[in-house]
C-alpha cells in the first residue's frame, strides 16, 4: 500500500510547485507593468520641465558657439623620402614643443609671430592603406621572383630587391595644422612646411638618390637591349635550324635552349622599374613628397561631441538623477 500512496504525494507536490511558479511569473509581470506605469506617470508630470531643460540647453549651446571661435585646419598628405619617417615625427614634435613654449627666437627664423600662433596646433599620423592582393598579382610576383632566381649571382638583383622592399615599406602620413585665424593660418602652414621639408643632411642624400636612380635607368636600359639581342639571336638561330632540317621540326640541345618567357618577364619588370625610377626623380624633390596640400576647412566634431547635443543631455540627465535621488530619500524615510 505504501508504494501506491507515494507517487500520489509526489504528484500533489509537483502541482503545488507549478502553481507557485505561475504565481511568481504573474507577480513579475504585474510588477513590470507597474514599473512602466510609474515611468509614464513620472514623464507625464515632468514633461514640461524636461522640454524646458532641453530648450535651455540648446540656448546655452547656441550662445557658446557664438562666443567661442570655430577652429580651422589644413591637412597636408606627405610621403617620407630617403627613409625620413623618424625625422618627420621628430620635427613635428619639435614644432609642437616650441609652439607650446612660445619660443619667439625659434619662430623668428621662420618670420612667424608668436601672437599669430594663438590656438595653433600641429599633429602627424600615418595613413595605413591595406593592400588587397588578387590571385593574379600574387602569381605575377612569384613568377618575378623565379626570374630573379635565375640571375641571383648578378649584382643588379640585390638593387632591385632593395628598391622593391623600400617602396613597400613607405607609408603616407597626414600632417594636420589647426588654427583660428583664417587669414594668417595658411601662411604659417606654408612656412612650417618649408621648414619641415628643408634639411641639410637629406638635401645631400636627395642628390645621391637622384644620381643612383638615373644610373639605374641607364643600366636597366642596357639590360633591356641585351635581352632584346639575346631573343633576336635566338629567334634567328631557331629559324636557321628550321630551314636546315627541312622538316619543320627543330630539335635544340639543352645547352642551346633559351628561356624566352623568363627573359620577356624580366624585360617587363625592368621597364616597370625604369618608370618607377623616373617617378622617383620627379617626386623626390625634398625630404617629403607633398601628395596633397589641403585647403582651409572647418574642424568637424562628431555628433556626440557637439555642444548642441551635449549640454541639453547633461541638463536632462541631471534632472533625472536628482529626481531619482529624491525618490530614494522618500523611501528611506518610509523605512525609518
Amino acid at each position: 500500500m505504501a508504494e501506491h500512496i507515494k507517487p500520489k504525494n509526489s504528484n500533489v507536490s509537483d502541482e503545488i510547485d507549478l502553481g507557485q511558479l505561475l504565481q511568481l511569473v504573474k507577480k513579475g509581470f504585474h510588477n513590470l507593468g507597474n514599473f512602466f506605469l510609474r515611468v509614464f506617470i513620472y514623464l507625464r508630470r515632468n514633461i514640461l520641465k524636461l522640454i524646458g531643460l532641453a530648450i535651455l540647453g540648446l540656448a546655452i549651446s547656441f550662445g557658446l558657439n557664438q562666443i567661442i571661435s570655430k577652429k580651422l585646419k589644413t591637412d597636408v598628405i606627405v610621403r617620407p623620402n630617403f627613409e625620413s619617417k623618424n625625422y618627420l615625427y621628430d620635427v613635428v614634435d619639435e614644432l609642437a614643443a616650441n609652439i607650446k613654449s612660445r619660443n619667439e627666437a625659434f619662430f623668428g627664423t621662420m618670420d612667424i609671430s608668436i601672437a599669430d600662433l594663438e590656438g595653433f596646433k600641429i599633429e602627424v599620423e600615418a595613413i595605413e592603406d591595406e593592400e588587397v592582393k588578387t590571385d593574379d598579382s600574387i602569381l605575377n610576383e612569384m613568377k618575378y621572383l623565379e626570374v630573379l632566381q635565375n640571375f641571383k649571382d648578378e649584382s643588379f638583383v640585390i638593387d632591385i630587391l632593395r628598391s622593391e622592399l623600400s617602396e613597400k615599406s613607405v607609408i603616407d602620413h597626414k600632417i594636420t595644422f589647426t588654427y583660428k585665424d583664417a587669414a594668417k593660418g595658411p601662411a604659417i602652414v606654408e612656412k612650417m612646411m618649408g621648414y619641415i621639408n628643408t634639411n641639410e643632411y637629406f638635401n645631400d642624400l636627395k642628390t645621391v638618390y637622384a644620381a643612383n636612380a638615373k644610373s639605374r635607368i641607364v643600366q636597366n636600359t642596357q639590360l633591356i637591349e641585351q635581352i632584346d639581342g639575346l631573343v633576336d639571336n635566338y629567334s634567328k638561330a631557331l629559324l636557321a635550324e628550321k630551314q636546315k632540317s627541312g622538316t619543320g621540326v627543330v630539335y635544340m640541345e639543352k645547352e642551346n635552349t633559351l628561356n624566352v618567357p623568363s627573359l620577356i618577364q624580366m624585360k617587363n619588370e625592368l621597364l616597370k622599374e625604369i618608370e618607377v625610377k623616373r617617378l622617383e626623380v620627379a617626386q623626390q624633390t625634398g625630404v617629403l613628397s607633398i601628395l596633397n596640400f589641403g585647403k582651409t576647412q572647418e574642424v568637424k566634431k562628431s555628433f556626440f561631441n557637439q555642444t548642441y547635443f551635449l549640454i541639453p543631455v547633461l541638463l536632462v540627465a541631471g534632472f533625472l538623477l536628482l529626481s531619482f535621488f529624491n525618490y530614494l530619500s522618500r523611501k528611506a524615510k518610509e523605512i525609518e
